[in-house]
């Protein structure tokens, strides 16, 4: 049983290294080419799956392990994006992180509520829809940035500062859905306590944060082998209490990240997680493209509402992302490496539709957003590596004055990881 589990995961990873050497091959993005792998192997080798009439019990195994390596380079992603962008940093723009992510639920959030309306769907999936269309991938978004080396560029922190509005707005949103759509038990108590938990265990980690000294002794330690078990040791704790708490486990990476960014121990770890992100970051990209099946009936229901959709989103967040150059005083070049940089969904998006599906809502809500996310998962990425390019397009058509820009990664981050990127 154990042993068909390792070699079923075994051959997975086999084609996540085979995804891998084709797009390192052909200069491709390595995120679209993983989670259309991904979506290769789920349509072609049907023998992977669980089949009851079969008897095949040993490959539910495989599918959970493949799903907790995903999972778990969620967490790094997260975790390292975080080491990017200091607590400090964050207190200083709070103010332009309020505004952001205000701007954004009113620009693209709008659109996404009137979208859901029009497609007649009932309250809870209105609600579930809204979520689905809002939230952009974390995962993705973090990928994309350290693939583009495009980690110290000024925009850079208007995007991460709206992906942590968002993780606070969904732990927020979350639970409103589940009591409202989901369990219609949900009480106001019930509510507030779960808000509640979300905000003390963010102001906790600033607190932390902000106590320097403390995080400076508790991480001097010599021996790498064991300052590598400390750091992971934190990463796993935190992130379990943060869905133990009902708020993202990712979110709880992010600002464990963003703590330990503070301290002169940040280029030693990030040195020590590089690896980890990259394999594990792979194999949830993967297993997000694994754990989705088309089929041709939901090609011809959900194709033209998810295609709309996806237009919304793309016009809307390129809206966004000039208004918020404004505010931001960033240039139209970043203002629409902002908007195509925040387009990806992801992992939050099919959670939600998944939830939906559990509580018997419309099926027609789960078939438009495994299309709308496979969209946005596999160009999300590629109209980011190509904002520039489209940059300079729309400054013709508007009468922008671009001026050239170079690209760079942060001076902290050891070149020699990233150069294979």
């Amino acid at each position: 049983m154990i042993g068909e589990t390792i070699f079923r995961l075994g051959i997975l990873l086999l084609f996540i290294a085979i995804a891998g050497l084709l797009s390192s091959k052909l200069k491709f993005p390595i995120v679209p080419t993983l989670i259309v792998a991904g979506l290769a192997v789920n349509a072609l080798f049907g023998v992977i799956h669980y089949n009851p009439d079969a008897g095949m019990t040993d490959t539910v195994p495989t599918r959970e392990a493949i799903e907790l390596l995903g999972e778990v380079g969620v967490l790094f992603l997260l975790f390292a994006l975080g080491l990017e962008f200091s607590i400090k940093k964050l207190l200083n723009s709070l103010r332009t992180v309020l505004t952001s992510g205000l701007l954004y639920l009113s620009i693209v959030g709008t659109s996404a509520l009137v979208f859901a309306v029009l497609m007649g769907w009932a309250v809870p999936e209105i609600l579930l829809g809204f979520g689905i269309i809002i939230i952009s991938s974390s995962a993705i978004v973090a990928k994309t940035l350290v693939d583009t080396r495009r980690t110290a560029n000024p925009e850079t922190e208007v995007i991460l500062g709206l992906m942590l509005f968002q993780d606070i707005f969904m732990a927020i949103f979350l639970p409103i859905v589940a009591a409202i759509a989901l369990s219609h038990s949900g009480t106001p108590l019930n509510l507030i306590t779960s808000i509640g938990f979300a905000f003390l265990f963010i102001v906790l980690f600033i607190v932390v944060s902000l106590k320097t000294s403390i995080l400076e002794k508790l991480f001097n330690i010599a021996s790498d082998e064991v300052f590598l078990l400390v750091i992971m040791g934190a990463l796993f704790l935190i992130a379990g209490t943060s869905y133990e708490l009902e708020i993202s486990d990712a979110i709880g990476a992010l600002i464990l990240g963003m703590v330990l960014a503070e301290t002169s121990h940040k280029e030693r770890i990030m040195h020590m997680i590089v690896p980890y992100r990259d394999f594990f970051g792979a194999a949830f990209f993967f297993a997000f493209g694994f754990s989705i099946t088309l089929t041709g009936d939901m090609l011809i229901q959900s194709l033209p509402a998810a295609l709309i959709a996806v237009m919304i989103t793309v016009v809307g967040s390129l809206v966004y992302g000039i208004v918020m150059s404004k505010v931001a005083k960033i240039n139209k070049r970043g203002a629409v490496n902002v908007g195509l940089t925040i387009v990806s969904r992801g992992e939050f998006s099919i959670i939600l539709a998944g939830m939906g599906l559990t509580a018997g809502l419309s099926n027609s809500l789960w078939t438009f957003a495994v299309l709308y996310v496979v969209f946005l998962a596999i160009s999300g990425p590629l109209l980011t590596r190509f904002s520039d390019q489209i940059a300079t397009g729309l400054g013709k058509i508007f009468r922008w004055k671009l001026k050239p820009r170079k690209t760079k990664t942060h001076p902290r981050v050891d070149q020699s990881l990233l150069r294979g990127d």
